[in-house]
């Protein structure tokens, strides 16, 4: 679960600043850096058509599909017209943000720098600070070449840094925080890691290079102070942290803020804060069987089965008479049901104890299993409040030992998001 970290705790929230944990005094050294980096596997390209054009001696720029990226090429950079091209690729950086780009030609000579600027929004660097960003290229050994002369620009959101070469170049987080949860529970935990690279402590001056090192937990030296605005406890152990929200629903302040101070030597020291909402809403799933009244249950926060396979139930079937279990694979938009002879995909289960058990599959006239008509449709992902929200039909639902019963079965639902 993707968290936003601010630069400082706003507002009321340095108020409430009064809860820290001192770090760990069984501190470990920091990590002995060789400064060889580490190799990754090369990006491969994605579905995204590349940009392509022609430039010559009078210079121009082109940029990737996205808008992403962008390539300035001056005047007298290039001695006569050359095809240049930007194409999107997996990013293989271990701390990147967002996709690689493959400038070419990579044989290309520069009479003059050229200029590489990478544009970024809030959302990809809500783990980080703008300070923290860093462009990297991956040389012809894999490991990839941290640049010292990188520029960020944080009030456009610009990323900039000269070359005479092309490569594969990517944006880069160098240290950032994380939380398994943005929203919690009553009651509900959640864990806190720092990470960087082994070379975070590396100097990276204007005109230099740093190979990057695998990522690691940043060294306890490195953690000055875990803070807690607000209600619930604290717990921290060098680079981690895990936090417990109150039994109750805090009236303020709420989201309550973590905060990280780091002490990064010649980079200097910063603060990483997340903010987490407590909430006591976990929102609701409703069924109905051919028609019949609505019946709602409590739901318990969805949660991630593997990438875009996302489970939902309800909070406590067993003590209420019946249950109710709802995976879909995806995002927005209506998902079939999955084959029955298949484990994983979109599926819908809803028993009722010491009554009728109702599934997305059924056995037609041929004596065939097959999946129920309809399937779960997904209105909202949450990005704005943090709830799933969809219906689902089942035409027709499978009951009875041998499902060749059939009806049909609706539901609708608004569940919590747990990251």
């Amino acid at each position: 679960m993707l968290q936003r970290i601010t630069a400082a705790i706003t507002g009321c929230a340095l108020m409430f600043l009064l809860f820290a944990c001192k770090k760990d005094n069984n501190a470990q050294p920091d990590p002995v850096y060789n400064g060889e980096g580490v190799a990754t596997p090369v990006g491969l390209p994605d579905a995204t058509a590349a940009s392509v054009k022609t430039i010559g001696a009078e210079g121009g720029a082109i940029s990737s599909a996205d808008g992403r990226i962008k390539l300035s090429i001056p005047a007298g950079a290039v001695s006569a017209a050359q095809q240049f091209t930007v194409q999107s690729i997996s990013n293989q950086n271990p701390l990147a943000i967002g996709k690689a780009y493959r400038l070419m030609p990579h044989n290309v000579t520069f009479s003059k720098p050229v200029t590489i600027e990478f544009s970024y929004n809030e959302e990809e660097i809500i783990n980080t600070l703008p300070e923290a960003l860093g462009i990297a290229y991956q040389d012809d050994k894999g490991i990839w070449q941290a640049q010292g002369s990188t520029v960020i620009d944080p009030e456009n959101k610009k990323a900039r840094v000269t070359t005479t070469h092309f490569s594969d170049w990517s944006l880069f987080e160098s240290f950032y925080l994380v939380s398994s949860a943005s929203m919690l529970p009553v009651n509900g935990t959640a864990d806190l890691e720092v990470f960087c690279t082994e070379d975070i402590l590396a100097p990276l001056t204007p005109g230099s290079q740093v190979p990057m090192g695998k990522k690691i937990s940043i060294a306890t030296t490195n953690i000055k102070e875990w803070k807690l605005a607000g209600a619930g406890n604290l717990q921290a152990n060098g680079a981690k942290a895990v936090y417990k929200a109150p039994g109750t629903v805090p009236n303020a302040p709420n989201p309550v803020a973590i905060s990280v101070n780091l002490d990064l030597k010649q980079r200097g020291k910063f603060m990483l804060v997340k903010n987490i909402e407590i909430t006591g809403d976990d929102g609701e799933i409703e069924v109905r069987v051919a028609g019949g009244n609505w019946v709602k249950q409590p739901a318990s926060p969805a949660v991630k089965m593997g990438p875009d396979n996302i489970a939902m139930a309800d909070s406590d079937g067993d003590a209420r008479g019946w249950y109710v279990l709802i995976r879909f694979v995806g995002g927005v938009g209506t998902h079939a049901f999955k084959d029955p002879a298949v484990i994983w995909g979109t599926h819908v289960h809803y028993h009722i104890t010491g009554g009728n058990n109702y599934t997305c599959a059924y056995i037609n006239g041929a004596e065939e299993f097959v999946p129920s008509g309809g399937g779960v449709t997904i209105t909202s992902m949450g990005d704005d409040d943090g709830f799933i929200k969809g219906t689902f039909v089942m035409s027709p639902a499978g009951f009875g030992n041998n499902l060749k019963n059939t009806t049909t079965v609706e539901g609708r639902f608004r569940v919590r998001k747990s990251w």
